[in-house]
């Protein structure tokens, strides 16, 4: 079944199954998602504001120019989401324990969004957006930040040896961590 350019506001959908379900342009406002199941489930050009959507299970769901504003995401694993199809853009966020590994998200966006402890491993994130976000205890590893806004970014800690950073922008001071791993003295 197809949903199209329909609003939803203060649902609780918590603990209920989207599997194979379709909505395109759609608005979800303040709704809570915990414990969903989109396994299959697509979502595109739909917009999520001040939602909850924790402990979703994202098998197969396909996220297309979808956005995230104002919303609480703790636990998805979106490297189980339908890679061809995901992309993604968070703004005044917060997501925890989320892993992106794997994906290609070139152009994905974070801005404004804390990010505590979520994995990008294997990740094209080339043109991504981190501006003015918090990556507390965020794992970038051997993934392809080139050409990546980092400006007013906190907190990141990224190995210059294992990920690909050229033309990549940061800010100072926060930028003096890039040469952590180096163990020079800075006077």
């Amino acid at each position: 079944m197809d949903t199209e350019n329909q609003t939803f506001q203060g649902k609780d959908f918590s603990n209920t199954s989207f599997s194979d379900q379709v909505f395109l342009n759609c608005l979800f406002k303040n709704c809570n998602f915990t414990d969903c199941i989109l396994f299959n489930a697509k979502f595109i050009s739909c917009i999520f504001t001040a939602c909850n959507l924790s402990l979703l299970k994202m098998d197969g769901c396909r996220l297309q120019e979808v956005c995230f504003k104002e919303c609480k995401i703790v636990g998805a694993d979106f490297f189980k989401c339908e890679k061809n199809f995901l992309s993604l853009k968070a703004t005044d966020s917060f997501l925890q324990y989320c892993n992106f590994s794997n994906l290609s998200l070139k152009g994905a966006s974070f801005e404004n969004s804390t990010l505590k402890e979520c994995h990008f491993t294997d990740t094209i994130l080339s043109e991504a957006n981190f501006k003015d976000s918090d990556l507390s205890g965020t794992i970038f590893h051997n993934s392809n930040l080139s050409k990546a806004n980092f400006s007013g970014a906190r907190n990141y800690e990224i190995d210059l040896t294992t990920n690909k950073v050229k033309k990549a922008k940061f800010s100072i001071p926060e930028a003096l961590n890039l040469l952590r791993g180096f163990e020079i003295e800075l006077n």
